[in-house]
């Protein structure tokens, strides 16, 4: 079926209305009436572009000039430190008393925007609406940040109406004229953003930071280089060097570029420098503007004026087909173009994001398009006013609920739930790890990275209300105990009810943390003294120290543990966190040295100790440097043949001007750092390096094993086998020739010793255990750990008790039952051997043989021994 035809089709219409005046002007003009026409339009529009720009630039200055007061003004009124202040009471109230009274007067701003209007009426009520916003602001901060979002706002109109020029096809002086233009008007713009972000920190605003104002600083500078070097019209280039030059300009570029430098609090000096120096720079700079925009404009209307001339030479020919043709263009637009270019607007504008009201009239196929243009646009809206509820946060609202019309509609409707979903989702994960990276996950409480945080913030409070705050740092004592008796699931119980005591016990305000395995800490404000400090902290000791019962454990069997506290107060004006929790972890460290379950202050003469300590501490590090340090060897005797078999090597310090120390007066201080491990590297290295001179000598030195402490830090570290590996490697000796010996403690403090002695034992070092009989270990624990020698402490060989002596009987039993070598310790007397013969002791050390000494003194005798037990030199 033939489908009925209702009217000319919009084709045939809009067929006549173009070809019609095509031909006329064709015939008649050609292309010379259109390239004159164009040119003609370009010149009218990017003068009109141009006096637009001009006209908002103006608006953007008003505003930049209105802000500045406004921030002065706070900035000089905020509380500042003496050594912030830069200024004398009289200049700043001078100051402030000028910088209210240009705040005060906005008429320039107004006249500004009012002269702006009929050039760019939506550019400048725009500007009028948020420049009513800013300065109703409740605050500095809110009014900067809206005056700045103005000055940004503007800028953008300033940059479009501009580009707007340069894309009409300017030719010659015009387009150089607009080049600088464009450079002043940048440059003059950053000038006043520096300022005003200056002050904006200074007044500690909040919209902006430290890092904004350096990069708006930078930007200034950068675009001042491009206008001072730009070759377009060197006028313009001199007169912006010369408002450069200007004094006022000068004194605000010193002040900017040193706040540029420093990261200081601003000083109230600098302040009213800017507060009175600013007008006078910016109207200076305004004068630049003012000329390159005169510039512009003048060549602008001349190249208009031209192609105007050119223009009307060539109309005059083109009138006779224009009269032919208007009355026909005229009936057709009335009806067909009126409507299609309104729907076209109007689809433009929607295209742009702009859902406007689409009016449905004019022809059958411009309704059609119409409809459906309208029904999109009522969609997007839908659409829109979900977006905007998902973004305000208003997730349950109607508008979200409801879906839109249609399958489109509904894959929408079906996008947004899940927007919605994963919304809440997030919102849940992020709080879980919030809290997670801030508590620990034991006691809940705050763990040392908030310990810190909070440390930090109540130092903050502390100093601007002139107070105190106190730390109390709470080790367990024989916490580790537990854990070894009944495990740790035991252990992880006993730290929650530790915590849930302490913070039973501690005030309302008072902070409970825990820095990781038994270590708490207590964070009060507002102290008073620190006998308050004292007292929280004896009764914390009471709290942690009752019995504990613990789940799985008989009724009547309950736990103890003990607690150290270490009390440090953060002096006013201290806002180092990390240094307060140093200062009480060294007062519990003195709690510990005093016996523990006691509470210790830092104080000046522990300030002092921990001074000469890390006084001691670069001394020795540099005599290490400087091969001050030295080892002494003290010969092992092999009991049976009274023939030196190994010794050990000991660590001495011949340091300049104090002669040779002995190593109680520096191995503390080592061990408390790393320089342990460089000690310990540095003897292995050594000791290796001295059998092998010693084998090359040759004589009764030659293949001595030697034996090297090892602390247990060294021995905790992954490097260590590398550094032993290193000695090895270096020196080419046996590795059985190498002993490491270490403290009994170490196997119970550090948990990767013993894998790290096995590690050794597996490439042939032996594994010594020193000062045995001291610690925790037991012997019932000999078979199970990897050593091949206990050497027995001098404590037990030279007590004169019997006990002890039926002790070291027993070690020794027990050694040589598990096949260990026993060395025995500090032997001095003739006695001692011969109860060491009599028990079977495998070698001995001590006075009686040898005292350590230098590796050329090493004596070179045996010492024999008599049928009685006497030892003699031979």
């Amino acid at each position: 079926m033939t489908p009925s035809r209702r009217g000319r089709p919009l084709q045939s219409t809009l067929l006549a209305l173009v070809l019609v005046p095509v031909v006329g002007l064709a015939a008649v003009a050609g292309v010379a009436v259109d390239d004159r026409l164009e040119r003609a339009r370009d010149a009218e529009a990017a003068l009109a572009e141009v006096r637009a720009a001009i006209a908002l630039d103006e608006v953007r200055d008003a505003v930049a000039q209105e802000v500045v007061p406004v921030l002065a003004a706070a900035a000089l009124a905020r509380p500042r430190g003496p050594a912030a202040a830069g200024a004398t009471p009289e200049q700043v109230e001078r100051a402030l008393g000028a910088t209210a009274a240009r705040a005060a007067s906005t008429a320039a701003t107004d006249l500004a925007v009012a002269a702006a209007s009929p050039v760019d009426g939506e550019g400048a009520r725009t500007a009028a609406r948020a420049l009513a916003g800013a300065r109703t602001a409740p605050d500095p901060g809110t009014g900067f940040g809206r005056y700045d979002a103005l000055l940004h706002d503007l800028g953008g109109h300033v940059g479009d109406h501009l580009r707007a020029a340069r894309t009409l096809g300017l030719e010659g002086e015009l387009s150089a004229a607009l080049n600088d233009l464009q450079r002043v008007s940048r440059a003059h713009a950053l000038a006043g953003k520096e300022v005003a972000s200056h002050l904006a920190v200074a007044a500690g605003a909040g919209a902006v930071d430290r890092e904004d104002f350096l990069r708006v600083w930078g930007a200034y500078h950068q675009a001042a280089a491009d206008v001072r070097d730009a070759d377009d019209d060197p006028a313009v280039a001199r007169a912006w060097e010369d408002a450069d030059r200007s004094a006022a300009a000068l004194r605000v570029d010193g002040v900017l570029a040193a706040a540029a430098r420093s990261d200081g609090e601003p000083a109230l000096g600098d302040v009213v420098v800017l507060a009175t120096s600013v007008p006078e720079r910016n109207a200076a700079q305004r004068a630049v503007l003012a000329r390159a925009a005169g510039a512009v404009v003048e060549r602008a209307q001349r190249q208009a004026d031209e192609a105007r001339r050119q223009l009307q030479q060539l109309l005059v020919l083109c009138g006779v087909v224009v009269a032919a043709t208007l009355t026909g263009t005229l009936l057709a637009r009335r009806a067909i173009a009126r409507p299609l270019g309104r729907l076209a607007e109007q689809s433009r504008a929607v295209a742009a994001g702009e859902l406007v009201d689409v009016e449905e009239n004019g022809p059958a196929e411009v309704r059609v398009v119409a409809q459906g243009l309208a029904a999109a646009v009522d969609s997007l809206r839908r659409v829109q006013a979900q977006a905007d509820a998902i973004a305000a946060g208003d997730l349950d609202c109607e508008v979200v609920r409801t879906p839109v019309p249609g399958p489109l509609g509904a894959f929408v409707h079906a996008s947004v739930t899940q927007v919605i979903t994963a919304f809440h989702e997030r919102e849940r994960l992020q709080a879980d790890l919030a809290h997670q990276a801030a508590h620990d996950a034991l006691t809940e409480l705050p763990n040392r990275a908030q310990t810190l945080v909070l440390t930090e913030r109540a130092l903050h409070r502390a100093a601007r209300q002139h107070g105190r705050v106190g730390l109390l740092f709470v080790d367990l004592d024989h916490f580790k105990a537990v854990n070894d008796s009944f495990g740790h699931a035991a252990g992880d119980e006993l730290l929650r009810v530790v915590a849930s005591r302490m913070h039973e016990t501690v005030r309302g305000g008072d902070v409970v943390c825990r820095l990781g395995g038994d270590e708490f800490v207590v964070l009060v404000e507002g102290v008073e003294d620190e006998k308050g400090l004292v007292d929280l902290g004896e009764r914390l000791i009471r709290a942690v120290s009752a019995p504990v019962a613990l789940t799985g454990l008989p009724q009547a069997q309950h736990v103890r543990v003990g607690a150290s506290v270490g009390v440090a107060v953060g002096t006013p004006g201290a806002l180092d966190a990390e240094r307060l929790v140093r200062d009480a972890d060294a007062a519990v460290y003195r709690a510990k040295s005093a016996g523990r379950g006691v509470v210790e202050v830092f104080d000046d003469e522990l300030r002092a100790e921990l001074s000469a300590r890390a006084e001691l501490e670069t001394a020795l590090r540099r005599g290490l440097d400087g091969g001050e340090l030295v080892l002494h060897y003290q010969p092992v005797l092999d009991l049976q043949t009274g023939r030196t078999r190994s010794v050990e090597a000991l660590v001495r310090w011949q340091r300049p001007g104090h002669g040779l120390v002995p190593p109680d007066s520096f191995i503390p201080v080592a061990e408390a750092s790393s320089l342990v491990c460089d000690l310990g590297r540095w003897a292995l290295a050594e000791a290796t390096a001295q059998l092998v001179r010693w084998d090359a000598e040759g004589g009764h030195r030659a293949g001595l094993d030697v034996a090297v402490n090892i602390s247990g830090r060294h021995l905790a570290q992954a490097h260590l086998l590398d550094d032993v590996t290193d000695a090895l490697t270096a020196s080419g000796i046996a590795a059985s020739r190498l002993t490491v010996e270490i403290t009994e403690t170490v196997l119970v403090d550090e948990p990767l010793a013993l894998e790290h002695l096995r590690s050794l034992r597996e490439i042939g070092v032996r594994v010594a255990i020193d000062d045995f009989g001291t610690g925790y270990t037991s012997i019932g624990q000999l078979s199970r750990l990897p050593v091949d020698v206990l050497k027995i402490d001098r404590s037990f060989v030279s007590s004169p008790e019997a006990g002890n002596g039926d002790l070291v009987r027993l070690l020794i039993s027990a050694a040589h039952s598990f096949s260990l070598g026993v060395v025995a310790e500090g032997v001095e007397e003739d006695t001692q051997l011969s109860a060491l013969l009599a028990a079977s002791c495998d070698a001995a050390q001590g006075f009686l043989f040898a005292r350590p000494v230098p590796a050329d003194d090493l004596p070179a005798a045996a010492f024999a021994v008599d049928g009685a037990g006497r030892g003699a030199r031979s």
